[in-house]
């Protein structure tokens, strides 16, 4: 069983805030001064945790960091309606609005990072 997705980020807050709009919510969070390392567990409400993990020398991330994990996934009930919802916060997609062969339809959006995340629709 995955327990969760680490995503390094250059704004604690502000990816916090990203996520927030995707329906995540803040849990728990640590931080350890001594590393200046900072990081913020979030969960949905299907359970789903990220932990949001921040180190100053995260300021020249580039994504996908490694191979295997090339995104993020999140399933959706309605994906127009989620994304004119994410448009009012002034998240674009960009990969648009898809037809999908696995699933009924999917679209890209990117954290505040880079890092890329497929809303799915079955």
């Amino acid at each position: 069983m995955v327990d969760h997705l680490a995503i390094p980020v250059k704004d604690l807050e502000e990816s916090k805030g990203f996520y927030e709009k995707l329906g995540f919510v803040v849990f728990n969070q640590w931080e350890k001064p001594e590393k200046e390392l900072k990081a913020v567990w979030m969960r949905d409400k299907s359970g789903s945790k990220i932990e949001l993990i921040y180190h100053p020398t995260n300021q020249n991330i580039v994504f996908p960091k490694i191979v295997e994990v090339l995104h993020l996934a999140i399933t959706v009930t309605d994906l127009e309606k989620e994304l004119n919802e994410l448009g009012k916060a002034g998240i674009k997609p960009v990969v648009p609005l898809t037809k999908g062969v696995s699933v009924k339809q999917f679209a890209f959006i990117k954290d505040p990072n880079g890092f890329p995340i497929e809303l799915v629709e079955y």
